[in-house]
């Protein structure tokens, strides 16, 4: 089941991913074909001003990433602390019990993820390997836009 919705958010990701890798790709080769076929300026000013285009790609990519980074963070935090807040409440407090109710827990968990770990192992490897030929891709279909357009 965990496996399944890992596959899950794993796909999900990876869609995600693709549309942003593409919206971004895509809007920065139609901007640059834009500077080039609108001003038609000198090439050592061109460079300046795609410096500041990159720079201004980069710190909204940075921006993005730092934010999904945090709100991963925050939510497993959260569903932590819920976790506890249950068990506390649910029990009354902490007895032997509870601890070696959470200690059964946690070992069955473990064992499960690692009967599944091959399967886990296996979709974290398709994700990386899925981003980057989406990412790449992107990256030559916006190549080829420029080539073709800018002239």
């Amino acid at each position: 089941m965990a496996v399944v919705i890992l596959k899950l958010i794993f796909t999900t990701f990876t869609t995600l991913f693709n549309m942003i890798s593409r919206v971004i790709l895509m809007g920065t080769a139609h901007l640059l074909v834009f500077l080039i076929q609108a001003l038609k300026i000198p090439g050592e000013a061109m460079h300046v001003a795609l410096e500041k285009v990159a720079e201004t790609i980069k710190g909204y990519l940075k921006m993005f990433f730092e934010q999904i980074v945090y709100e991963v963070l925050i939510s497993l935090m959260s569903t932590a602390f819920d976790a506890v807040k249950q068990a506390v409440s649910g029990s009354g407090g902490f007895t032997k019990e509870l601890l070696a109710g959470v200690v059964e827990q946690i070992s069955t968990w473990f064992g499960k993820m690692m009967e599944n770990f091959p399967e886990i192992l296996e979709a974290v490897r398709e994700v990386i390997s899925t981003v980057a030929i989406d990412l790449w891709k992107n990256y030559v279909e916006a190549i080829m836009f420029v080539k073709k357009n800018a002239i």
